[in-house]
């Protein structure tokens, strides 16, 4: 029978402790050898931050000026915007922020669409509409664009004095009044180039009403025309007319007779009287309608009365002409005919209206005092 000794009997009995408490030894070693390796590795980290500090610190000493370049330049660029050329009529889209410019007042930075915001948000002032960029190349007073719309040459100066469509006006004249100048019917009115001519004159009826003669049919009217030569070479012409009917080639016509007697002073006859005749004869004139009455007179040779107002009218385009009108009278310019409605004085001037006889538009000239 085999028998073991004390010792290898405590090993062989206690051996899963002892393996235990080994593990547990190296357990701990192992630790202890990693916290002192994280140490090292720590104080070499702490080591390398402090060198990399020291690497930062200015080599300078003193606090440099702060650069106020942006700054500046966003000032001014607030102050003069840059203007660019519009591509498009339509507003912004979200490629395009909106244009801002300056308020001329506070300085303030508001949109550029005077049209949205007309006036300032923040001091109320009201803005004003930029004036579109127009580019005349050849200097001649017309903008390229409108030359290219119309078929002219926007590098070539002397087709503003020149009649694309042949109507008298030159395409800088249709140009400012905005008509087509390659259409000869559409043109600049012709009474822009009338004008008129001062002192108003007045008119007088070409004769005198002298005489009423009764007749079965009712009266027999006479007038004398003093500037006429009648049938024996002598001065001055009898016409005669009944009621209803045209005097000579006058143009008035006999609208009626009434016979007047009325008391008048006797020249140096001291406070006496007598019976006058002052029968009226009613006359229409053929042109405009316009009524007239004249008095009989006992005299031939009386200056005939007053009846009209005329005014003389230059029209200034090429050779000038003269025309002298009165109320009903009817000019031709350059086949536009036009009828003078009024003519009367105003102050030491005079005003003229005049009707386009196709449209029946008027227009009212006026000339100052002389």
């Amino acid at each position: 029978m085999i028998t073991r000794s004390g010792n290898q009997g405590f090993l062989a009995a206690h051996y899963d402790w002892i393996l235990a408490g080994v593990g547990v030894l190296a357990l701990v070693g192992a630790g202890t050898f990693y916290a002192l390796a994280l140490g090292n590795d720590a104080d070499g980290a702490a080591r390398r931050s402090v060198a990399a500090v020291e690497r930062m610190r200015p080599q300078e000493t003193g606090v440099k000026a702060v650069d106020m370049s942006a700054y500046q330049a966003a000032i001014r660029s607030t102050r003069n915007p840059v203007t660019v050329a519009e591509i498009s009529e339509k507003s912004e889209s979200f490629l395009a922020s909106e244009r801002r410019v300056a308020c001329k007042k506070c300085k303030k930075a508001i949109s550029g669409d005077v049209r949205k915001v007309p006036a300032c948000p923040y001091c109320g002032e009201k803005q004003e509409l930029e004036k579109k960029v127009v580019l005349d190349g050849d200097g001649d007073g017309l903008p390229d664009e409108w030359e290219l719309k119309v078929g002219l040459n926007p590098g070539d100066a002397s087709d503003a004095a020149a009649d694309k469509d042949g109507d008298g006006f030159t395409n800088l004249e249709e140009f400012l009044a905005k008509t087509d100048p390659a259409n000869a019917k559409d043109h600049p009115d012709y009474l822009d180039s009338l004008k008129i001519v001062l002192p108003l004159k007045p008119t007088y009826m070409p004769f005198v009403f002298t005489r009423a003669n009764k007749i079965p049919s009712g009266w027999r009217l006479e007038f004398f025309d003093a500037s006429k030569r009648n049938d024996y070479g002598q001065m001055g012409r009898t016409v005669t007319a009944v009621i209803g009917e045209e005097i000579g080639k006058y143009g008035f016509v006999v609208k009626g007779y009434e016979q007047k007697q009325e008391r008048k002073a006797i020249k140096g006859g001291k406070g006496m009287q007598k019976m006058v005749d002052v029968s009226e004869a009613t006359l229409q004139r053929k042109r405009d309608g316009k009524i007239i009455k004249l008095v009989i007179v006992a005299d031939r040779q009386e200056k005939p009365s007053a009846v009209d107002v005329q005014a003389t009218l230059a029209y200034e385009r090429g050779t000038v002409q003269n025309f002298e009108v009165v109320p009903g009278s009817e000019i031709d310019l350059n086949g536009c005919k036009y009828r003078i409605v009024e003519v009367q004085a105003a102050g030491k001037g005079a005003k003229v209206v005049v009707e386009n006889s196709l449209s029946g538009k008027r227009r009212v000239l006026e000339a100052l005092e002389q």
